[in-house]
């Protein structure tokens, strides 16, 4: 099953929610930064970098900053805020498993749960397109929810409801890819089927093997409680 990431952020969850003018975001974000801080060096890269949010809170300390996104309203939404403040902050529209990104960076990150768009073969994509632009000792941090876990101590809800901005979404599963390892949504918001979803399986014996296939060593994990999984912290080697 097919789902547009444009499309999944306009009608399902809104891509507005992932720039600078949400706080809630911008805390978020500005937490997960000062808690890794001695992680980032001087050129961070951002995978799916949604509206920018590391960026400008980064751009601030002196640090180099490339964001890419596939959307094409997240990148707006970030070179919009980028003219109005004067930000030196450069975004790319593009997919990071091919587009070819000049230079080299100390840092890469892909939080936010962006892994959950991604099956674990179009994941190897990221780290194999990417080795030309990270040197020995670069940092790569990754958070994703741990699927298999939830499965494992049956804490996966098969139908549950999300409240956001005064409005109610039930999140029903519907099935499953194990080829692919896939599970299948349909949202429905008071009733009426408003959109088909997909959400990919992850756990770190799935992740951390790919990452060391491409040369990276995990250094640090910790909780992501937001996503019920993992932050994983790589370092090239």
């Amino acid at each position: 099953m097919k789902v547009s990431i444009q499309k999944f952020y306009r009608k399902w969850e809104a891509f507005q929610h992932y720039g600078i003018s949400n706080k809630k975001r911008v805390d978020e974000i500005g937490h997960f930064y000062s808690s890794n801080r001695k992680y980032f060096g001087k050129r961070v890269l951002d995978i799916a970098c949604g509206g920018g949010v590391l960026g400008f809170l980064v751009d601030q300390t002196g640090i180099s900053y490339t964001g890419i996104d596939i959307n094409p309203d997240m990148i707006k939404t970030a070179e919009l805020y980028s003219k109005k403040t004067g930000s030196r902050c450069n975004f790319i529209l593009g997919n990071a498993i091919n587009k070819k990104i000049s230079g080299e960076f100390d840092t890469i990150v892909c939080i936010g749960n962006s892994l959950s768009h991604l099956t674990s073969k179009e994941f190897q994509g990221i780290p194999r397109n990417l080795n030309s632009n990270a040197e020995k000792g670069t940092c790569f941090i990754v958070d994703y929810r741990d699927t298999i876990g939830l499965l494992f101590k049956k804490a996966w809800k098969d139908k549950f409801e999300d409240t956001n901005n005064g409005i109610t979404k039930t999140i029903v599963t519907k099935g499953c890819n194990t080829v692919n390892g896939e599970i299948y949504q349909d949202g429905f918001v008071k009733g009426k089927l408003l959109m088909k979803s997909k959400q990919t399986i992850w756990s770190p014996f799935i992740l951390e093997p790919i990452m060391r296939s491409y040369n990276w060593s995990l250094i640090k994990r910790t909780d992501a409680k937001e996503w019920q999984g993992w932050l994983d912290i790589y370092q090239k080697v």
